[in-house]
């Protein structure tokens, strides 16, 4: 169906040539004025039209696109006109595809008439208007206008009996606006900062079917590439062929054939994104701002298959309160140290600290994004996947459980850090080995036990689960998953433990500081130490107390049946 807007397309002069690149030229400038009225004048410099056409035309360079611009231009009066500004040729059209008409000023009302031509007295005296009689009118406040009408109680009127509504007269402002009950505040722009006022022309042009949109860039729909259902089902087919998420550009290359180097690479780029990004059953988006990964139904699971993603993501609910740390500026690297349940299940939490380091969410309701993580002291190279918060749902890294068996142990003390290629890169601090007893779990008997390891990795001893600092736990079966998954009870449990008994057997009394409280505590679920504390100084669990002259020293009283 045609469209009333393209019907009335100007008609070009010139050779073909020539018409297209009118029709070019006022399409760039319609998209530079996209939010003008459409008789309001679009300008745009030669030079900078020229440069625009030598990037996207090779025939030419700057120079010679400039001249034949004017010339096309002047062939064309009726669309261009063309303007000198500071000694600079300007193309100036509108968005309806004709030449601005001089605005005419109408100086009829101006004061100046107003004063010279005094309105002369009527012949007759008109008969005066009958009005209401008001007692009282209150001027309402901004709040007021902006929620709606005023009260009636704060607005006493009385009005006389068989008068019609064309009969009453409003008297100030203050009644006008009381009788509106929407009202619409339109605000000075020009405070805003540039990232505000982005997200707002953003948030606009979303709601435009006309306007493609991926991530931060856009296009007009129009001018998208459209892909057959055969590269659709190639584009599947590959990424199941390579069994991993791969980025756009390997799709684009290996797929669709299309060189780097190619006049319309980034424009397929796009499309290639926007696209996919269209096909939700088939193709899910994985990626960031620097490398965009695209995954399929069928692809291996990145991470453990122990827990469950879902299980996971609730233990870590705790981070949704957790506030972004901002690192110093130049420092892209954060220090961690691995606790009992990141190593056995080879995820690390988003918390605060962490999320500074992460990107977020490119596109909207994107679930995860794949991060390339490399290793320089073991030679490798592999995926992990960022699970992004939900309303219930903590975020975390995933895929790291090889990693972690084969070169750390719970307690070791490592950093990760963002290089300029936009990959992360994961090192720990090498010793010489180091045998001890550390806990483990026997997945037969479902029980801790202590095993001899030999590890090559810096560690934190605090968060070192040895035999000689926590004998306790040999032999002690694992939680059951309605007590693991509410952290008061696994906290109970920890208490019950590696705490020291301070009571008698019948009124038991635990007592243990938050340097063995942390680490014994991540061996069922993850907390932090915030955590703990929340819930030892929370109302709600009056079993938990806290010392009070020594810091960190916490009790618990099992409740007596």
């Amino acid at each position: 169906m045609q469209t009333a807007e393209a019907s009335s397309e100007p008609k070009f002069a010139g050779t073909k040539k020539d018409q297209a690149v009118a029709s070019d030229a006022l399409n760039v400038m319609r998209a530079m004025g996209r939010f003008f009225p459409k008789s309001a004048p679009l300008r745009a410099s030669v030079p900078s039209l020229a440069q625009y056409f030598a990037a996207t035309h090779t025939e030419r360079d700057e120079a010679d696109w400039a001249a034949y611009l004017l010339k096309v231009a002047k062939a064309n009066t009726d669309v261009f006109q063309i303007e000198e500004i500071d000694d600079v040729a300007h193309l100036v059209t509108t968005s309806a595809g004709v030449a601005p008409t001089p605005a005419v000023v109408d100086h009829t009302h101006v004061l100046a008439e107003r004063f010279t031509e005094p309105v002369p007295f009527p012949a007759e005296a008109p008969e005066p208007r009958k009005r209401a009689k008001t007692a009282q009118i209150v001027e309402p406040s901004a709040e007021e206008l902006i929620g709606g009408p005023v009260p009636a109680d704060e607005i006493e009127e009385e009005i006389e009996t068989g008068l019609e509504a064309s009969d009453v007269e409003a008297e100030t402002p203050a009644a006008v606006a009381s009788s509106s009950t929407e009202m619409e505040i339109v605000g000075d722009v020009s405070d805003l900062s540039d990232d505000v006022l982005a997200e707002l022309i953003a948030n606009q042009l979303r709601d435009d079917v006309s306007v493609a949109n991926f991530g931060n860039e856009w296009m007009l729909e129009e001018n998208v590439s459209r892909l057959s259902r055969g590269d659709l089902r190639r584009t599947r087919e590959y990424l199941v062929e390579r069994n991993e998420p791969l980025t756009d550009e390997v799709l684009l290359q290996d797929v669709l054939g299309l060189r780097p180097n190619a006049e319309n690479y980034v424009a397929m780029k796009f499309a290639l994104n926007y696209r996919l990004s269209r096909e939700q059953r088939e193709f899910e988006y994985v990626g960031t701002a620097t490398q965009r990964f695209w995954t399929t139904g069928g692809l291996p699971v990145i991470g453990t298959t122990k827990r469950k993603a879902s299980e996971i993501g609730q233990d870590y609910r705790f981070l949704l309160n957790e506030e972004r740390v901002e690192l110093p500026a130049g420092e892209a690297v954060v220090e961690h140290v691995l606790s009992f349940y990141e190593y056995q299940y080879g995820v690390l939490p988003l918390d605060g600290l962490l999320a500074a380091l992460m990107p977020a969410a490119e596109i909207p309701d994107q679930r995860a994004a794949v991060l390339v993580f490399e290793s320089p002291q073991t030679y490798e190279t592999f995926q992990i996947e960022l699970r992004f918060p939900t309303g219930n749902r903590g975020g975390y890294l995933a895929g790291f459980d090889r990693f972690f068996l084969e070169n750390l142990v719970p307690g070791a003390l490592f950093t990760i850090e963002l290089n300029d290629a936009g990959h992360y890169l994961i090192e720990y601090l090498p010793v010489s080995g180091e045998d001890r007893k550390l806990l483990q779990i026997d997945e037969k008997r479902g029980r801790y036990v202590f095993r001899p390891m030999t590890f090559y990795c810096a560690t934190q001893e605090d968060m070192v689960l040895s035999e000689n600092r926590f004998p306790q736990l040999a032999n002690v079966p694992l939680l059951e998953e309605r007590a693991r998954r509410r952290p008061e009870l696994a906290l109970a449990a920890t208490f019950e433990r590696i705490g020291e008994q301070m009571g008698t057997s019948d009124a038991p009394k635990y007592m243990a500081i938050m340097d063995d409280l942390l680490p014994a505590s991540n061996v069922e679920r993850p907390m932090s130490a915030d955590l703990i504390r929340s819930i030892i100084r929370s109302t709600e669990n009056p079993n938990f107390s806290a010392d009070p002259d020594m810091e960190d020293v916490f009790y618990y009283e099992p409740t007596q049946s």
